[in-house]
This record gives C-alpha cells, structure tokens and sequence, in this order.
C-alpha cells in the first residue's frame, strides 16, 4: 500500500517545501562501537547509550539527496505529511515521525 511497485525496505518522506534545505543542506553520520548502545524503540529502529559514547568515525554529508538515494533508500516528496502519517499510524509499517512537528 505504501511502497507501490518499490522493491525498497526504507523510504523517506518530505513535504515539498523541505525539498530545497535537504537538497542543499548537509549532516554528519557518526559511526560508533555498537556494543555501546541498546535497543530503545524497535518500531522506529532507535538506540541508546546510558554511557559517553566516543565516535569511531565521523563523515559530512553534503549531497543529501544523493546520498539517500545511495543508500538504497526511496525519497518520496509530498506537498503534506498528514494523510501518509495517518494511514503509516494505522498500519503494520515501522516508521519514525521524528519530526512530524516540522510538518504543514
């Protein structure tokens, strides 16, 4: 329902209006010693450490887009969140809306 013919297992989702500041923007992706972290929500695939944790290793990002796509991860652009949310919600889909509060 949500993947369509995608043969992807991930998929990112951003309103139209984002599309520029991903596109131009950059982030830094922080390697770590995962025996540091344990399994905090299995359903949005997030970790926590209860320790300092020091990274291994530390890379900047700049073509977010591409390096999405790279990834083997869909991008997925949307004027609005709000119906995809809704129906993920009632779903058997995992997801993160971590920063669903960003959203029109």
């Amino acid at each position: 329902m949500f993947f369509g013919m995608s043969g992807t297992r991930r998929m990112f989702a951003i309103e139209a209006g984002w599309y520029e500041r991903v596109r131009r923007g950059y982030i830094c992706r922080y390697s770590f010693d995962p025996a540091d972290f344990e399994l905090f929500d299995a359903n949005a695939g997030y970790y926590v450490a209860t320790n300092t944790v020091v990274p291994i290793h530390v890379e900047r990002m700049d073509d977010l887009v591409a390096s999405i796509l790279q990834e083997g991860i869909e991008l997925r652009v949307t004027p609005s969140l709000q119906l995809l949310k809704e129906r993920i919600l009632s779903s058997t889909v995992n997801f993160s809306m971590i920063r669903m509060r960003n959203a029109v």
